[in-house]
């Protein structure tokens, strides 16, 4: 694979979605509605979202452009507790089914004496339908701040970016109520309009923090509902999704069952038959803290990724930009939130990398554009911490490269 310069498909030009309004009450009793995809996004679709208090006979009611209206109804699903993430919250998800591909649908919450105004989603095209996606690196921190300014100017700037990848670390301490209902401001109103995919980090899961309490992620769980492909043991915290020409394949770097998300890696990999094999997980193969060495997730996942020639690994974990290849694969690590690390590349050279590109105390969000033949990236600067660089400006272009077949 080499790396030469390509025009955004004109196909893109076609998918532009309506404008979104201001993010605005989601409806009496009703919170934190959030869009994440099924593992066919071209026909299916996930509803989430929260109440204060246990509801029955909740539905979403979807109406395509012809009239054709569809209505899927409500499930609850786990909530949280004040001891697991800070406040009681029921939770309950909608999967709506039969939709068409590349169809606008316009969709709303209906319950007992509420319903909620109307929102939209599009649903993805088919394999050699090109299209855009917006990733992010860690928001962890003050999620009402930079995060949402950077999620916020990257939804607007790109309003026809159909999908949004986060690398993990979504809040900082998982048993605070309050940053979980600021992480979810921050995805509004983009995850009520767009599918949202985070990989679940190690904060989420109280790993690598002491002391710590998050009832094995259960805050993370709740708010965020991803697919099964009905791989054995699998669980909802690693899965694929197919959209367009791409396979996103999703890994949680810091579950006690990497041996078996081995094998679900290899199986993803080896059975995608569109062009692109883009993974997400929080920590990648090679770190870029300097006294930082990412052993276990080298040891498992690198010989997978290179075995079965996956093209673009994402990640976050280290609160720097950083990005290098080795064997052929594309690794990138970047954080969207206000805390950094220093950076090296002491451990892209143990493990036989080439770090190519990295910056310091600079946030950044990914625009990845798919199309059949190319998967261009382009880091856009979102904040600059104190003592930043390069000397990249807000909103300018900071790295760029462009992946050919």
């Amino acid at each position: 694979m080499r790396t030469v310069p390509v025009l955004v498909a004109a196909a893109l030009a076609t998918s532009v979605l309506p404008a979104i309004p201001p993010a605005a009450a989601a409806g009496p009793g009703i919170h934190r509605i959030l869009l994440t995809p099924t593992a066919r996004p071209d026909r299916s679709q996930y509803v989430s979202w929260s109440r204060s208090a246990s509801s029955s006979g909740q539905r979403v009611v979807a109406v395509a452009p012809n009239g054709l209206t569809l209505t899927a109804p409500a499930r609850r699903k786990l909530g949280t507790t004040p001891g697991t993430a800070g406040s009681r919250q029921y939770r309950y998800v909608a999967s709506l089914a039969g939709l068409v591909p590349s169809t606008r649908y316009r969709y709303r919450i209906v319950g007992r004496g509420v319903t909620t105004r109307w929102r939209a989603f599009t649903t993805a095209g088919p394999a050699n339908r090109s299209f855009r996606l917006l990733q992010f690196g860690d928001t962890q921190n003050d999620n009402d701040g930079v995060p949402d300014r950077i999620i916020t100017a990257a939804t607007e700037r790109f309003p026809d970016a159909r999908l949004l990848l986060q690398a993990g670390d979504v809040v900082n301490k998982p048993w605070v109520g309050r940053e979980w209902a600021q992480l979810h401001e921050a995805l509004s109103p983009a995850g009520q309009w767009r599918n949202w995919i985070s990989s679940i980090g190690n904060h989420e899961q109280c790993e690598l923090k002491s002391p710590c309490r998050s009832g094995a992620g259960r805050g993370f769980r709740s708010s965020f509902q991803f697919p099964s492909n009905g791989f054995p043991d699998q669980r909802r915290t690693w899965f694929f999704v197919d959209q367009g020409p791409a396979r996103v394949i999703v890994l949680d770097s810091f579950a006690s069952d990497l041996r078996r998300q081995r094998s679900f890696l290899a199986h993803a990999l080896r059975t995608n038959r569109r062009p692109w094999s883009i993974v997400l997980m929080h920590s990648g193969p090679f770190a870029s803290v300097g006294n930082r060495t990412n052993t276990e997730v080298r040891q498992w996942f690198l010989p997978t990724l290179q075995r079965y020639d996956a093209d673009l690994v994402l990640s976050g974990h280290d609160h720097s930009y950083a990005r290098g290849r080795k064997a052929g694969v594309t690794y990138l690590t970047s954080v969207s939130g206000p805390k950094y690390y220093d950076s090296s590349s002491r451990d892209w050279r143990a493990g036989g990398a080439t770090r190519v590109k990295a910056a310091y105390r600079t946030s950044t969000y990914q625009v990845i554009t798919v199309t059949p033949t190319t998967l261009k990236v382009r880091a856009v600067v979102g904040h600059r911490g104190q003592g930043a660089r390069p000397a990249t400006k807000v909103g300018q272009t900071f790295d760029g490269f462009t992946l050919t077949r």
